[in-house]
């Protein structure tokens, strides 16, 4: 009998649904060549499951799996219910998505219902317990993907009238009387005050709606969408065995991945970067890694080129291998690319894979077999070690993605953006190695955390849990544009900011923003920079200066403090530094904390340090397409060349080692 899949998984979509199944086995043994362990299948095939209403058809699905699963590739058991078939969208058309302009979807494409359609909740409910019946107990399937890529697509998500009257229900719920709800948005402002709850309206992005009536309604639907995968897991948790349920995401924070991962077992996540973004990818895996204590899976990638419409995007030799080992080295144990053999018909059919839709190994297959190798070698490591905390965690909210969606506070401001390019980019460049946090996360873990551009503290109760971390010791840097609105989107009444004035031992004396210009400061080592963005400015009322403005009328105040609070302390930036700057002010910081780079190498090279039972080392990528070098501390074996390294390792563009350390 063929040896079960295991850890790491490697692999790729799937769909034979659309091929002859006497394919199967031609499609296997290219798998095998190219040394894969998993296939994701069903994602999209309800109407081969299900071609009719009631009437269910597995034979097919059961073959595919059982063919797989003797050649020891693992599956990847996906609910379908992104693709309802044409006899259900034309049967009960209320199910279709509307638009925010009262237009609903044509079935076609995918993603084109609504998730809080009671009638298609319960259809969903059927196909999902009928698969689970059938799947959820064959040892070949290692775990279920719920749907696919969840999100409110569209700009407002759907706006149909369950969406709308749900939407009244969950302001009810929050507020109780529409008076509150008035006074909590200072409605009077305008006339905007209402009458009723069933007076809320859809918030059409042609009428300029109020910012706490277009926050509240993408937080409903982000709620929305974390109900309908919810509903999925409770099915699949009750009829399967030691299969992990999860729902593939991508990146952009439109969906509170906190949140929809109450219900799951894992974090599933897909990427598509380019040659020049490939270095940004880790933003996103430091995302998924702390979420849950289980490794996530990268369920998708590109291995050469995109192809939503057109093929674009073609990626350098080196490219695929770097990108296939990024989520290993950062706390996954799957990658798998999307697709295995290209469409012949239909939407996305210029999109890479590993194989042609004629089943012909595309130009990158040699890089696809060499991580299969690769994987091997390092797999009992991998297995065995998973990356370090190194005490550093920094807050990225999807509540503030949309506070600052729909009010942006000086147009040169991305939240996305300035917290990557400014922060976090900075850090990973000189070898920190953060996790990015939700503000509902524990920071018990952690010594040192950052919450730039995080403006509303008491999102999932932070303000006290943050306050009680820093009097025990923890470091705080904050701003800017921290602690500055309620959860309701609002400025507080009685200051600037809600709690950071007393907190820091300031008084805001200005708020100037940084549009058209800059201004300048002095650090209290007599260095100097630029501020950009926004400049508050400080008197100081117990906090200790650590920077001051040198002109414009903020010149003589405090552009940045620290205060001691309890064991603790509290940095607030009252601008945004240049990333040189800030890296300079944080090193300080950092030292102090006990927080330390992981390594000395060069910045286009990510290190991350593991550990656990099968011994200490790091796993090495190269990003930007140059060559890289680090400092070796501690003799290691690359386990990838079976060459030993005792003080420098050198590699290529795209390069990668995993590194294990051993006795001198």
């Amino acid at each position: 009998m063929k040896k079960k899949a295991a850890p790491p998984y490697f692999g790729a979509a799937y769909y034979p649904e659309a091929w002859p199944l006497e394919q199967v086995d031609e499609d296997i043994a290219l798998m095998k060549k190219a040394g894969m362990n998993v296939m994701r299948v069903a994602e999209f095939a309800w109407s081969r499951m299900e071609p009719q209403e009631g009437s269910y058809d597995f034979d097919w699905l059961h073959t595919v799996v059982d063919k797989l699963g003797k050649a020891g590739i693992a599956a990847i058991m996906c609910t379908p219910t992104a693709t309802p078939p044409a006899w259900l969208t034309s049967r009960y058309p209320e199910v279709l998505f509307v638009d925010e302009n009262g237009v609903p979807n044509q079935h076609g494409a995918r993603r084109h219902v609504c998730s809080n359609s009671p009638v298609y909740r319960g259809h969903c409910g059927r196909i999902v317990t009928a698969l689970a019946r059938e799947f959820g107990r064959d040892p070949n399937v290692i775990g279920w993907q719920i749907d696919n890529e969840l999100y409110p697509h569209s700009g407002r998500g759907c706006c149909c009238p369950v969406c709308l009257r749900m939407f009244h229900d969950a302001m009810r719920a929050r507020f109780g009387t529409i008076e509150a709800l008035n006074a909590a948005w200072c409605n009077r402002l305008w006339s905007q005050d209402y009458t009723s709850f069933a007076e809320l309206p859809v918030p059409r992005s042609s009428a300029g709606h109020h910012p706490s009536l277009l926050t509240a309604w993408m937080r409903f639907q982000s709620d929305s969408y974390a109900a309908f995968c919810s509903h999925q897991a409770g099915i699949l948790h009750r009829l399967t065995v030691k299969q992990p349920v999860g729902t593939d995401m991508m990146p952009g924070m439109g969906l509170s991945y906190h949140d929809i991962h109450r219900s799951l077992d894992l974090v599933q996540y897909n990427h598509y970067c380019s040659m020049d973004s490939l270095w940004e990818a880790p933003f996103w895996m430091d995302i998924c890694r702390p979420i849950k204590p289980a490794p996530f899976w990268n369920t998708e990638t590109s291995t050469c080129w995109n192809g939503g419409g057109a093929a674009n995007g073609y990626r350098e030799s080196g490219f695929c291998r770097a990108n296939s080992w990024l989520p290993f080295a950062l706390g996954g144990e799957a990658n798998l690319y999307w697709l295995w053999r290209a469409h012949r018909a239909g939407q996305e059919l210029m999109h890479g894979s590993v194989v042609s839709s004629a089943g012909r190994p595309l130009h990158i297959f040699d890089e696809v077999r060499e991580v299969a190798a690769g994987l091997r070698k390092a797999g009992p490591f991998l297995n065995g070690t998973r990356p370090v905390n190194t005490g550093l965690a920094i807050h990225y909210s999807c509540l503030a993605w949309w506070l600052f969606t729909f009010q942006p506070i000086v147009k040169s401001f991305s939240y996305h953006g300035s917290l990557v390019r400014s922060v976090w980019r900075p850090l990973v460049e000189k070898q920190y190695r953060p996790d990015l946090i939700d503000a509902a996360a524990d920071l018990a873990p952690y010594r040192l955390v950052l919450s730039p551009f995080l403006p509303a503290l008491d999102e999932a109760g932070l303000r006290g849990r943050l306050l009680d971390w820093i009097r025990a010791g923890g470091a705080w840097v904050a701003g800017p544009f921290t602690d500055i609105r309620d959860t309701e989107a609002t400025k507080f009444p009685h200051g600037p900011y809600g709690s950071m004035e007393e907190w820091a031992g300031v008084r805001v004396r200005y708020e100037i923003p940084g549009d058209p210009r800059t201004f300048g400061l002095r650090f209290s080592d007599g260095a100097e920079t630029q501020g950009s963005l926004w400049f508050d400015s400080y008197e100081l009322a117990g906090g200790r200066a650590l920077a001051l403005y040198t002109e414009g009328p903020m010149k003589g105040l405090a552009a940045a403090v620290e205060r001691k609070i309890g064991k603790g302390r509290i940095i607030l930036l009252g601008t945004q530094l240049p990333p040189a700057a800030y890296l300079d002010l944080f090193a300080g910081i950092a030292a102090k904390a006990g927080v330390k780079p992981v390594a000395e190498a060069d910045p286009n090279l990510l290190v991350v340090p593991r550990e656990g039972p099968a011994g200490r080392g790091r796993v090495v990528v190269e990003t930007g397409n140059r060559k890289a070098s680090l400092k070796i501390e501690r003799p290691v074996i690359n386990l990838l060349t079976g060459r030993r390294h005792v003080d420098v390792l050198n590699l290529p563009p795209c390069g990668v080692a995993v590194l294990k350390e051993v006795r001198s």
